[in-house]
């Protein structure tokens, strides 16, 4: 049955804003009977359900373009500076796309894990452990500090720094806000700006010093390899706007990913038995499945280039497309039993969490890592963990990026 706040908007005109901190899936397959592509009247764009649709998208930007391509400055602004990965096209993405694939490599990300995962992750869990009281929030306590960590660890800043961790989440979340709302009023520009700058102003003083002191981290290998791909004539900006994109798409996700993961282990018992017995392939699965189900990302947006026809349906050049990944990734037309988690598809990361073609995200790698060791350590350390019953329960919170939480818990504790 129908949550009693979305009974309402069924008849009503179709908006992804009518799913705002409530479960959206069943108001979505209420949808389906109406097409795979829908008119949102909130957000004047077509929203895009189905999956088949939503990959041909992706994969297609000559025909569909990322809207930062042909955003006012003052977006450019918000971003961080014209060289942000996400706001370049054509060749210079790809030569940007090459640069940050040099520092995602399987062998690098396999010494990422054990330099900057694993001593992140035994520093939080031993943190859990001494206070003794056989509870604790996976989320707050736990997966939210994770990819911060990890990725100011790997940008060499000081990632046992609590009061820094806790202002990069903070900024994160304001941040993704304003992304998430496509930058629609003044007021939510204005706020892009306050804390662009913010973010900036943390960012700046290590990027200043790589330049004059590297070491051996992503800040250093931007002012030293950067410019074989761009030239030398790199500035200070270039390398806050290259910065910021690793600074953000490395942690943002990746927390909202940990929890999910988190949530299906905790919630379903015959996901937990195969993983708790098979911490190889029957993990890598359920990581995959839990990105299928419930995603970070819950859409992304395209602009049609060009007259164009979707799915029958008429869309007009220049209009905006939702790409509600949400809705795509439980698309019966595309996988059995969608709304089941099953560690037998194959192949297993066939979803878009990560997107699809020439914008798939360049750090999925180490995000599933994360996300398998996260588990791994819950199951490792914590024993007989489950949800407290006596606590709030999770909730599938928020509008544009979305995670289960909090994730309280309790365990035994050894007497």
């Amino acid at each position: 049955m129908l949550d009693s706040k979305l009974s309402a908007s069924i008849g009503q005109p179709f908006s992804i804003k009518n799913v705002e901190d409530i479960e959206p899936w069943e108001y979505y397959e209420a949808l389906r009977g109406d097409g795979p592509i829908v008119w949102d009247t909130q957000m004047n764009a077509w929203a895009v359900l189905g999956f088949e649709e939503c990959a041909f998208i992706e994969m297609n930007e000559d025909r569909f373009r990322n809207p930062y391509q042909t955003v006012p400055p003052v977006v450019v602004e918000i971003k961080g500076g014209g060289r942000n990965i996400t706001l370049l096209s054509g060749e210079e993405h790809m030569r940007m796309r090459r640069f940050f694939l040099k520092l995602m490599t399987p062998p690098l990300v396999e010494g990422y894990r054990n330099n900057q995962v694993a001593p992140t992750i035994n520093m939080l869990m031993k943190r859990i452990l001494a206070k003794g009281t056989g509870k604790a929030d996976l989320t707050a306590e736990f997966g939210d500090q994770i990819p911060p960590r990890v990725i100011a660890a790997l940008l060499g800043m000081p990632w046992e720094d609590d009061a820094m961790v806790a202002r990069i989440l903070h900024l994160h979340e304001e941040i993704m806000e304003v992304i998430g709302s496509g930058f629609a009023t003044e007021d939510i520009r204005q706020k892009g700006l306050r804390v662009s700058k913010d973010i900036n102003d943390m960012l700046l003083p290590y990027i200043r010093d790589r330049k004059a002191n590297p070491r051996d981290d992503f800040i250093s290998r931007v002012w030293t390899e950067a410019p074989s791909e761009f030239g030398d004539d790199l500035t200070e900006e270039d390398v806050v706007a290259i910065c910021r994109e690793l600074f953000l798409g490395g942690a943002d996700t990746t927390v909202h990913g940990i929890a999910n993961i988190l949530y299906l282990v905790l919630t379903n018992a015959d996901i937990r038995a195969a993983v708790e017995a098979d911490r190889k392939t029957a993990l890598s699965s359920a990581v995959e499945e839990s990105m299928r189900l419930y995603g970070s990302v819950m859409y992304r947006f395209r602009v049609a280039n060009d007259d164009c026809t979707i799915a029958g349906t008429e869309v007009k050049r220049d209009q905006r497309l939702i790409l509600l990944h949400s809705a795509a990734n439980r698309d019966p037309g595309k996988y059995a039993c969608p709304h089941a988690a099953d560690l037998a598809r194959k192949p297993a990361a066939d979803h878009l969490a990560f997107n699809k073609g020439p914008r798939s995200c360049v750090g999925m790698g180490l995000a599933r890592a994360e996300m398998r060791d996260a588990v791994s350590a819950v199951l490792d350390n914590l024993s007989n963990v489950r949800l407290d019953p006596e606590a709030e329960q999770p909730g599938f919170k928020s509008l544009f990026m979305r995670s289960w939480r909090p994730l309280n818990v309790v365990f035994d504790v050894a007497r």
